[in-house]
């Protein structure tokens, strides 16, 4: 088979990347979205922590004449404590690689820290309604309207953070306003209700479009791998088609300068009169030999066309493996006798619904294969029944092929170094290989390869049940 000099060439075929997966699974794009979301929470929460340094003295100044300074000293230092806090929280947070699995831990404990910190807040505001003076009672709302709007765009990527900090804040107030129960305080209660009602609804907008933001990131950024990707791979296909074309020329070339040669000899004789019968015949048969090498790279090259155009067709019906095998063994018997080998085709009944013609194209690849890269020895061709389905064989004691050019050899303008006195070009274009992988995707099979250097390999298709072929390749048919 070939062997380990195989060159990596084109990547796999358009049935295969036509049923690649996407580069992000959902569940892989949520976590995500989630941790990229966490860090927004963090970094966005430092508006938030500025305003607790920045405002606590000025209210601290405007409610000294209402309030204990010793209560508004605790007050103060309470925030300040609470804020610093959050500050070494948010730059742990920022600084190291939090684990997915440690994640909520780190959102639930930014979350408990906004809370406490907002019934700080709110604990000043049931200090402006306890006041029973209605200058800091309007003071006191002014205030917590302040803190609480200016917390949406820090803390909605968390909306739990932000609701629950909010609740904190408005919560004393408005039940201590509802509590006094005169016309004011109930005006007072129901501003900060509506007030709660509004900036949950533009938190949860917030919300919604930094998700729809972070998620389109991730996309762009798998479209861009996406595009770099077929970038390469048209790059590398470029290139290996490029390389095909200045080292195949000779193969595609021989055969028609050998008609030409075995044309001029029978032309020559035929001029000189002394063409005979054996003559004749002996021309004929060398140039039916060319004829049908050259047929074979056409045929690849053909085949290959095809498939890259979607015209194969897939036409299933019941086919004896006994029947096929036969068939395959008269062809290629004299080919392996002719090399010194033995071609043995064992007996089989199983039997498939596929399509015969583009599994004869599978196994006479593989046969064909198999003949060129086997210096001596023999070529084996069997089918055994498997739960589910069948698996074919095609055994040599051929060169082999090294583990890392296993999947190379599947791929289109492969070659390798061949069998030893193998003929020039007797190998083809490197397409047979890659003929197989492509026509087994077509029919829902799976094409595998077991191989030792100098020891033989072995190809298996597994031909799954009729009913278990995947719903994607009955679409490759139209």
């Amino acid at each position: 088979m070939t062997s380990s000099a195989a060159q990596p060439s084109a990547p796999s075929s358009p049935v295969s990347r036509a049923t690649q997966a996407p580069l992000l699974s959902a569940p892989t794009q949520a976590a995500s979205t989630a941790a990229a979301l966490a860090g927004l929470l963090y970094r966005q929460s430092y508006g938030v922590l500025f305003a607790n340094f920045a405002v606590v003295v000025p209210v601290a100044y405007v409610m000294r004449a209402s309030v204990p300074g010793w209560l508004l000293l605790a007050w103060a230092s309470a925030i300040y404590a609470l804020t610093a806090l959050r500050v070494v929280v948010n730059r742990g947070f920022l600084r190291r690689q939090v684990p997915a699995e440690a994640l909520s831990r780190w959102v639930g404990g930014f979350s408990v820290l906004s809370w406490l910190s907002g019934l700080l807040w709110g604990l000043a505001g049931l200090a402006a309604v306890l006041s029973h003076d209605d200058m800091m009672l309007a003071f006191g709302c002014v205030m917590l309207a302040g803190m609480c709007s200016g917390a949406v765009p820090s803390l909605s990527a968390y909306p739990p953070a932000y609701a629950g900090s909010a609740l904190a804040m408005l919560a004393p107030f408005t039940v201590a306003c509802l509590a006094e129960g005169d016309g004011v305080h109930l005006v007072y209660a129901a501003f900060a209700m509506c007030l709660f009602g509004v900036n949950l609804y533009f938190s949860a907008i917030t919300y919604r479009s930094l998700k729809t933001t972070v998620a389109l990131r991730f996309e762009n950024m798998a479209l861009i791998t996406n595009l770099e990707r077929e970038r390469d791979r048209v790059a590398a296909a470029d290139q290996a088609k490029t390389r095909f074309l200045a080292a195949a020329g000779h193969d595609l070339r021989q055969p028609v300068h050998a008609l030409g040669l075995f044309t001029d000899i029978l032309a020559s004789r035929a001029e000189q009169g002394h063409v005979s019968p054996q003559d004749t015949l002996h021309v004929a048969r060398r140039q039916q030999t060319v004829l049908e090498g050259l047929n074979r790279l056409l045929d690849g090259l053909l085949d290959v066309s095809r498939m890259d155009a979607h015209l194969l067709r897939v036409e299933r019906r019941r086919v004896r493996l006994d029947d096929l095998f036969e068939s395959l063994r008269q062809d290629y018997e004299p080919q392996a006798l002719a090399h010194g080998l033995r071609l043995t085709v064992l007996p089989t009944d199983v039997e498939l619904d596929t399509d015969p013609a583009l599994l004869r194209r599978i196994l006479d690849n593989l046969l064909g294969n198999a003949l060129s890269y086997t210096p001596k020895g023999r070529v084996l061709l069997c089918a055994r029944p498997r739960r589910g389905g069948a698996l074919i064989q095609v055994w040599d004691t051929g060169v082999g092929i090294a583990p890392e050019a296993q999947e190379a050899v599947f791929a289109e303008f492969t070659r390798g170094a061949g069998a030893p006195g193998a003929p020039p070009g007797g190998q083809g274009l490197g397409l047979g290989l890659a003929i197989v992988r492509r026509l087994s995707g077509l029919l829902g099979y799976e094409a595998t390869l077991r191989s030792r250097p100098a020891r033989g390999s072995v190809f298996s298709i597994w031909a799954p049940a009729a009913a278990d072929i995947p719903a994607r390749h009955a679409a490759d048919k139209k």
